[in-house]
């Protein structure tokens, strides 16, 4: 009986996914390397990049990339993780006290930072919401929005007080989703984010979060304290504290 597409063991996962350095000279090799699938991605299609092209970029032999990516997907791969990283670090971010007014308000400021991210980083674009890097990156991908749902909730549950929400999971991963699938019709239009999608985004984003959450949910006191003296919010991720430091992209 055939195999399905996607049902291979673990061995062969392994073999598509990059092979990660614990020594500190693999660690700076891997990252030169990493650096060089970005370069790379910014200015061709993934079609018209192999290892030998990332080898020739990084200006290391062709068996140094083959040790840490087996195909280019996988280097692909390693590029991918290194922005969920990134928007993992967004989170650490002081949060400006205009997008403390209301949830409405916090989405749209978090939503606008990761505008901004994708539109610095073309290479992202192309390998998130263009789909170019292959299955494990799509993958990676998936899996991401699912925390990164659990993560929006807990931002909004730590500035607000929230009120009971079922299935609060569910709900905020279907408004990661939503923003994915908007983003991608103005990638896929424009190659990039645009003010006009990053707008429609948001308003869809609402509108979905709004069958569930009322109008106007209260600041939590604390955070009223920090605004009147001044201070800074920042609020600390799940994302963050399951991976121990803050990531690093």
């Amino acid at each position: 009986m055939a195999k399905k597409a996607g049902s291979e063991g673990p061995a062969a996962r392994r073999q598509l996914s990059p092979r990660k350095p614990s020594r500190e000279r693999g660690v700076i090799r891997f990252a030169a390397l990493v650096d060089a699938v970005e370069v790379l991605l910014a200015d061709h299609s993934p079609d018209e990049i192999g290892l030998y092209q990332i080898a020739d970029q990084a200006n290391v032999p062709p068996g140094s990339v083959y040790h840490f990516f087996p195909t280019k997907e996988a280097a692909f791969l390693a590029l991918a993780n290194r922005y969920l990283s990134g928007f993992e670090a967004l989170t650490l971010k002081p949060i400006a006290p205009s997008a403390l007014e209301s949830w409405q308000s916090l989405m749209a400021w978090d939503q606008k930072q990761a505008m901004h991210f994708y539109n610095r980083h073309p290479a992202a674009l192309k390998l998130l919401l263009g789909g170019f890097g292959g299955l494990e990156t799509r993958q990676a991908d998936a899996q991401y929005n699912i925390e990164a749902g659990k993560e929006m909730y807990h931002r909004l549950d730590t500035v607000f007080h929230m009120p009971f929400v079922r299935d609060p999971e569910t709900k905020f991963h279907i408004t990661i989703e939503i923003l994915d699938a908007v983003w991608r019709i103005s990638y896929l239009k424009h190659g990039r984010i645009t003010e006009k999608f990053y707008l429609e985004a948001v308003d869809a984003c609402t509108a979905y979060c709004r069958l569930f959450l009322p109008e106007r949910i209260e600041l939590r006191e604390v955070h009223r304290t920090n605004l009147a003296a001044g201070k800074p919010v920042c609020i600390v991720g799940q994302m963050t504290e399951a991976g121990g430091e803050e990531p690093g992209r």
